[in-house]
């Protein structure tokens, strides 16, 4: 959640229980295979797959997952609860499954920040007890169907909110001292989450219980890795420009995401891995494509339309009048259209066509986007993923992108067990979910 809209442009510009049952020597062997730093080139040529140690599961179709993030330990950061409906108790509630289950979907996805189980000051300390809340909603997915997929959306050295201006956006959070992209203490720290939680829920069926390893990463280098990339691409055109950074990026986070995914297979050789997009979840990532990971775009597209007013997004987003769908300039001309979705997604369509199984973890639409252009642009939006034949979550199932207590001014809400729902949403979804 909350991709940026230029990449290139943002480039230039708690006390804790020491977790014994981790072999630390196992993670920083893991580790040392994946750690040292490649020169990266720029070229923009297929990337090679790494290698993993453990055995790599045959590529499967994607799979059917339909549902909805639930955000109950979403940001240890107050600010956010402004605007989402959470409690900051990772207390996940029955009725969400419940609902879920009676309304057809099977699909959870929990965006978690690490930091509400893991010591600030020791980030391979990690208080089981406050680990206890994820337990408790795997239960409730296997009590009532519903696949649980748990994600890291801010991980140790990385969050997507970690470059937000509190001064525009009004949102103050607290972000990573370091990076893993670039620290090995920090890279050590990440892998040590994913190795804690596979040898926790080792047994747990992968029919019930997937992870994702991080939410829409972004290559964020260090001033002088910066310095290195732009001084490479003075001749070179915006659109070349993007696209050799973008390959970097994909790189790097291959990288890291090599390191987790060994280690977890170390421990679960079984369990199912998503990861998402490189760019904020954007492109495919051709050097997972062997690894047999799931790969997860996420679809705000266009940004005019779906974050429109969005409080976070004050900082690169100015529209005056609301959208439409078709979305059209100030002369009535067609901007954005189903076949600009297509083309969004056309590289998804190309990973599919390889045989890489696709999940898209997130969309929607915020709450000030008038219901009739919500609608028609889930409507054209569902059509095209359910081309790829792949599932889908949206951002919110209660909040303001989602289908239960949306504030969206316009919409006929029917009451339901106290909360309002938008029925009409509701219906669009259920009839755009694939048996």
């Amino acid at each position: 959640m909350f991709a940026k809209i230029n990449m290139t442009e943002k480039l230039l510009r708690s006390s804790t229980v020491h977790d014994k049952n981790i072999d630390r020597r196992a993670v920083l062997k893991t580790l040392a295979s994946t750690w040292t730093l490649p020169a990266i080139g720029l070229e923009l040529a297929s990337l090679n797959a790494p290698t993993h140690a453990a055995e790599v599961p045959a590529p499967s179709k994607s799979p059917r997952w339909y549902g909805f993030n639930l955000l109950e330990y979403f940001s240890t950061d107050p600010d956010w609860m402004k605007y989402f409906p959470f409690q900051n108790d990772g207390i996940f509630l029955e009725d969400d499954f419940r609902w879920i289950r009676d309304w057809g979907f099977n699909f959870v996805r929990l965006p978690m920040d690490y930091r509400f189980w893991t010591a600030t000051d020791d980030l391979l300390k990690i208080d089981e007890r406050k680990v206890e809340a994820i337990d408790r909603a795997i239960r409730l997915g296997e009590r009532y169907g519903i696949h649980v997929n748990l994600s890291l959306h801010r991980a140790p050295g990385y969050c997507i909110l970690d470059d937000m201006d509190a001064t525009i956006t009004g949102i103050h959070i607290t972000p990573e001292k370091t990076s893993f992209y670039d620290d090995e203490p920090t890279l050590q720290a990440f892998v040590h989450q994913w190795a804690y939680f596979a040898k926790r829920y080792l047994g747990t069926s992968g029919d019930r219980l997937s992870f994702n390893l991080v939410n829409e990463p972004m290559y964020r280098p260090t001033p002088e890795r910066k310095r290195e990339l732009m001084g490479g691409l003075k001749d070179k055109s915006k659109k070349e420009v993007d696209q050799a950074i973008e390959a970097t990026g994909a790189k790097e986070y291959a990288r890291v995401a090599a390191a987790a995914i060994d280690a977890i297979r170390a421990i679960d050789p079984s369990r199912t891995i998503v990861v998402d997009g490189s760019a904020v979840a954007k492109s495919p990532v051709p050097e997972l494509f062997a690894s047999g990971v799931i790969q997860s775009p996420h679809t705000y597209f266009p940004p005019e339309v779906t974050t429109y007013n969005g409080e976070w997004s004050r900082q690169w987003l100015k529209a005056a009048e609301p959208p439409s769908w078709p979305q059209k300039d100030k002369n009535g001309q067609v901007i954005s259209d189903r076949k600009s979705i297509d083309a969004y997604f056309e590289p998804w369509r190309r990973a599919a066509q390889q045989g890489v199984p696709i999940h898209v973890g997130e969309l929607g639409c915020y709450k000030f986007t008038p219901p009739d252009v919500t609608l028609a642009w889930f409507d054209d939006t569902l059509d095209v993923i359910g081309e790829l034949n792949s599932g889908w979550a949206l951002w919110n199932f209660r909040g303001p992108f989602g289908i239960l207590d949306t504030q969206r001014a316009g919409t006929k809400y029917q009451d339901w067990h106290g909360h309002q729902l938008d029925r009409p949403l509701l219906e669009l979804l259920r009839k755009k979910m694939k048996s």
